[in-house]
């Protein structure tokens, strides 16, 4: 199905936004195929409209220019007519004699001027092979543009943007990383999702949270071990395990829910797992909004530990458990204990055997909080693996 020029403005409109295909398809009257269909043609990325530049001549000039040529006038007449200088109408005229009609000629002029300018990734191919290389061992575009500054911090040509190369996997007409990049990516997604999403009605909204930002210091600062990030990770449903990161040393545990991942099971379930530690090692647990959380204060009554919650939108503030489980979900040897503990085998952190700073994930640059990327080993080689997800239920 074909969309006029006014549907693609709402579509897009509709898709920056936050609204789901289906709600699209129904504003627009048509099937919600049809409007991932055109979203996938550029990556879920609005094309740069095309303009004309005010130094070139529009159609109604073209008209007075093919009018004048038959009336046997100079160009500099001509250009007086139009108000443009002679020069250009006498670049004009050759064109216009050519295709015989100011239709033809500005169909032509409009068709010459499709000339994209390279990206910075096809003109540049040493560059290219570095982000393309990264890329491949499944470094975000973030952890790449941070890696090329610091390798290369004299030589400019050798930046590019995440933003570069994220718009050089989804769009259509750039290919130069592969047709399929777009699996290398912590989503998987072929086609772009904005990052605004619809405001909340209040259904599935949690009671009596506390705000991350009422965390002690000591919390923050990583100065004190026994404080927790926690999130829900998805595997197909209704196959779930909760993933625990201790903020100071970054020790993991992987909590099985073989009961689902409805509020009670989830509460549950960790409940048990930490109430194997010891008081001291257990004194807080950050987590987003999701509503398997809803049953938080019946976990911290019987664990005896404070329950913190990220803003609206906002899962990057519990960094510790998403960049370490994004690691751990991307790994094949990694994949396995998610494998055994969706299958109700409790698993701790399977780089260390005791509490302590587990090792940076396979080929993978560690970025902390400061926004500084770490090398990965040399050694260590990376397979992806992407059967489990992590949970994007906001509210």
């Amino acid at each position: 199905m074909g969309f006029t020029t006014e549907q693609e403005d709402e579509l897009w409109i509709r898709w920056r936004r936050g609204e789901s295909s289906r709600l699209i398809g129904r504003a627009l009257r048509c099937h919600p195929s049809s409007v991932r269909a055109f979203l996938a043609r550029s990556g879920g990325v609005r094309p740069t409209p095309r303009r004309r530049s005010v130094r070139h001549l529009t159609a109604t000039e073209r008209e007075e220019v093919s009018r004048g040529i038959a009336a046997g006038l100079s160009a500099r007449a001509i250009a007086a007519l139009i108000g443009r200088s002679a020069s250009t109408v006498s670049r004009e005229i050759p064109v216009t004699v050519a295709v015989t009609r100011a239709v033809a000629a500005e169909a032509a002029a409009w068709d010459r001027g499709r000339r994209p300018k390279p990206s910075r990734l096809a003109s540049n191919p040493a560059l290219l092979a570095d982000v393309r290389g990264r890329l491949e061992e499944d470094w975000s575009p973030e952890q790449i543009a941070a890696w090329l500054r610091r390798e290369h911090p004299t030589d400019p040509t050798r930046w590019v943007s995440h933003e570069t190369i994220y718009r050089t996997i989804y769009l259509a007409g750039r290919r130069e990383l592969g047709a399929r990049a777009a699996r290398h990516l912590r989503s998987g997604r072929s086609v772009r999702h904005p990052r605004r999403v619809r405001d909340s009605h209040g259904r599935g909204r949690l009671r009596n949270m506390v705000s991350i930002r009422d965390r002690p210091a000591v919390v923050t600062e990583r100065s004190e071990v026994g404080h927790w990030e926690g999130d829900l990770v998805m595997g197909k449903r209704p196959s779930a395990v909760a993933t625990l990161v201790e903020r100071s040393t970054r020790y993991v545990r992987i909590v099985p829910l073989p009961h689902g991942y409805k509020a009670d099971a989830v509460r549950r379930a960790i409940a048990d797992d930490l109430a194997q530690l010891p008081p001291s090692m257990r004194r807080s647990l950050t987590w987003d909004r999701g509503r398997e959380m809803a049953e938080h204060q019946q976990l911290a009554a019987r664990l005896g530990l404070d329950v913190y919650f990220c803003d609206p939108r906002s899962p990057w503030q519990r960094g510790s458990n998403e960049t370490r489980i994004g690691f751990y979900a991307s790994t094949s040897a990694k994949a396995q204990t998610f494998e055994r503990s969706r299958c109700g085998i409790s698993t701790t952190s399977p780089d260390a055997s005791t509490p302590g700073p587990a090792a940076s994930s396979a080929g993978q640059p560690r970025t902390t909080g400061s926004g500084h990327t770490s090398a990965p080993h040399p050694s260590r080689k990376r397979i992806p693996h992407r059967t489990l997800r992590s949970s994007g239920r906001r509210s």
